[in-house]
This record gives C-alpha cells, sequence and structure tokens, in this order.
C-alpha cells in the first residue's frame, strides 16, 4: 500500500488551484498540502490565509529543494508545465499537470520518457474525463454496441457577446500558451475521442482563425497583440476506420458553455452534451436499451434518440457533500493503490494529445494533411 499520509505542494494558485485542485485533495483525506508557489506574493497570501499552509514560496525551485514532497500539482500558465515537471522529476516527485501538457511535442515527449524512465507517478488533468455521461458513452462504446465505428463530431466552445471586449491574458500569448481555443478547450475532447475509441490519429487537416487580434492589457490600458487562435477546427482521420470533426473555440456567442460528442457506429449511436451531465441519447438494439432506466423514449421524427439515465455507479458522487469525483482524486486513489502504479490520463496520455496539436498546426499552416506519428 501508499504511503497513508502524502505530502503535496501546488505551483500556481489561481483559479484552477483553488477550486479543483486544492478541494480534490482535500476530499481526499490524508493529504497535506505541505506548500504552495506563485509568482504572485497577493495570491499567496489569500491562499494562506483561507487556507492555513504555512509554507508559501515565490520560486518553485526553493520549494522543490526545501520541501519533502510526494506530489507536485502544477497549475501554472502552459509555458512552465515542462521546466517545473522535469525539476520535480528529477527530485524524485510525482507529479500531477494541468493539460495541455507541455506548449511543444517534444517537450512532452521528454517529460512522459522521463517520466517512465524514472518511474514518476503521473497524471494530466483532462478532468471531463469524470463527467458521468461521458463516463457512460466510454463503457457503452467500449462494449462494442455501435459496432463499427464510422464517424466522431466533437465540439467544445464558449463564447458570449462581451468575448471580444474582454482583456488580454496570458492565454492569449503564444510564448506562454502556444494554442488559444483548441488547445485550451479541445485538448480535452481531443483525450476523451481518443479514452473512448481507444485508437490512434494517422492524419489531420486543420483550420486556425485569431478573430479578435488586439485585446486591452488590464494592468497597463495597453493594447497588446493576440498570438493564440480563437478557434481551431480539426478533420480527423483515425487508425479504426472512423472520420472525425473537431473544433476547440472560445466563439460560441451565447452558447457560454459548450461540449458536444455525436458517435456514429454500424448499429447504434450515441449524442454526449455536458450540460446534461447525468443522461445520454442514444440510439441502440432494445436489449441492451434495457440495461439502463429510459428518461426519454425516442423513435420518433422529432425525438429518434432515446434519452437514458447514467447508472448511480457511474455518477462518481462524494458522499460528503454531494459533490463528483475527479480525476485528481481518481489519481490519489490509484498512487495509493500500491504497485505497479497504473493510471489514466497521465503523461503518455498528455503526450499523444500535444503531438495532434502539434500535427495540426503543422496541417493549418501549410493547408494540408499532415500524417501521424510526427
Amino acid at each position: 500500500m501508499g504511503k497513508e499520509q502524502l505530502k503535496v505542494g501546488i505551483v500556481g494558485v489561481g483559479g484552477i488551484a483553488r477550486n479543483y485542485h486544492i478541494p480534490s485533495y482535500q476530499r481526499s483525506g490524508n493529504v497535506e498540502i505541505a506548500a504552495i508557489c506563485d509568482v504572485s506574493e497577493a495570491a499567496l497570501k489569500q491562499v494562506e490565509d483561507k487556507h492555513e499552509i504555512e509554507n508559501c514560496y515565490l520560486d518553485y525551485h526553493a520549494m522543490l529543494q526545501e520541501e519533502t514532497l510526494d506530489i507536485v500539482s502544477i497549475c501554472t500558465s502552459n509555458d512552465m508545465h515542462y521546466p517545473i515537471a522535469m525539476e520535480a522529476m528529477r527530485q524524485g516527485v510525482d507529479v500531477f499537470c494541468e493539460k495541455p501538457l507541455a506548449l511543444r511535442y517534444a517537450q512532452a515527449k521528454e517529460m512522459y520518457q522521463t517520466a517512465r524512465d524514472a518511474g514518476i507517478k503521473t497524471g494530466v488533468n483532462f478532468s471531463h474525463r469524470r463527467t458521468p455521461a461521458a463516463q457512460l458513452a466510454n463503457e457503452i462504446i467500449k462494449s462494442g454496441a455501435l459496432e463499427e465505428i464510422y464517424y466522431v463530431a466533437a465540439v467544445y466552445a464558449a463564447g458570449s457577446t462581451e468575448y471580444a471586449k474582454r482583456p488580454w491574458t496570458w492565454r492569449n500569448d503564444r510564448a506562454r500558451a502556444e494554442f488559444g481555443g483548441l488547445g485550451d478547450m479541445g485538448s480535452h475532447i481531443i483525450d476523451m475521442i481518443l479514452w473512448w475509441l481507444e485508437c490512434d490519429v494517422e492524419a489531420v487537416a486543420a483550420n486556425m482563425q485569431t478573430f479578435v487580434p488586439e485585446r486591452t492589457s488590464a494592468q497597463t490600458g495597453e493594447p497588446m497583440p493576440v498570438t493564440t487562435e480563437d478557434q481551431g477546427m480539426l478533420l480527423v482521420d483515425y487508425s479504426n476506420g472512423a472520420m472525425g470533426y473537431i473544433c476547440g473555440s472560445y466563439t460560441f456567442t451565447g452558447r457560454g458553455f459548450d461540449q458536444r460528442v455525436e458517435v456514429y457506429g454500424s448499429e447504434g449511436g450515441l449524442m454526449y452534451d455536458q450540460q446534461h451531465p447525468y443522461e445520454l441519447q442514444v440510439h441502440l438494439p432494445s436489449e441492451i436499451l434495457d440495461e439502463y432506466v429510459i428518461l426519454r423514449e425516442g423513435g420518433t421524427r422529432d425525438r429518434p434518440y432515446t434519452t437514458i439515465l447514467v447508472p448511480e455507479r457511474l455518477q462518481g458522487i462524494v458522499k460528503d457533500g454531494g459533490a463528483r469525483r475527479t480525476v485528481l482524486m481518481d489519481y490519489l486513489d490509484a498512487y495509493r493503490s500500491g504497485d505497479p502504479f497504473s493510471f489514466s490520463p497521465g503523461f503518455y496520455e498528455g503526450m499523444r494529445v500535444q503531438e495532434i496539436l502539434e500535427a495540426s498546426r503543422g496541417a493549418a499552416s501549410s493547408r494540408r494533411w499532415v500524417k501521424l506519428p510526427l
């Protein structure tokens, strides 16, 4: 069995750390958040006061050298994932990292190979794998109920009428983010489809566009260039013969939050919508439908698909407070389960997504299909 008490350090204490990583560690129990690090003293102070964390650092090198940690959570801008993870692994510290894993495929590959060779236990926060409807879609697809998969269409997007007026952030800077909508939003959905289909991507064609080329700095009021895409779209050839379409975007005005996947096979189909996390629309044989609770009957022209309830066993409800389980909580369970450590999504899955993103960049710039592996 793993250690009873785990000591964790968190680098980057912005929204994802405060709203996801810290609550996940707290709900898991027997975890001490031993140290936090951020370049902002004000941000450190807020988290220090709220969670009574004594050891605060402005430099991750100092934190990793001075603290004895089991795990480090990396919650920084994308450009810092690689150097922090590499330093942590040199110190023998296990790593749970935000997505996308790195700026470049070469960096992600080095991170994966280093972790593999050193026996580092890794996780990547493709958090939407834990959406109950995504869990059910995964179960149905892997059961073979859809038979041969023909086509997968996926969107992960957000947008509002105020989008063009939003201030400049690090996500608008290619040097710090590398990708905009496609990497930030689309990486989640790229990973989800790889998880569901359990196959490789053989080639991609892509288009990317920046609709708002300049934004205003909230700090200085000066105009700043936007060097990442607002929207990216992919055509995908999968190794199982399926065709695919993927869109990651910030420009779906009025949608606010839009994550949908449609999967069509020779014997059935399903439609996943993250806005309805406890139900799934399906077209399945009656003997398979009988295994689930039907919420709305299908089979009509205006409602061809049947809506089924996600079984309680896949809902992931945490008894204390009614919150749902997270990917980070699953990582901690795998971490404690003893050797050999086995967890997905880890650095391997993060590397695969990074390869597809990089191929997409090449496809968009060349206006040609790019074959994988790179």
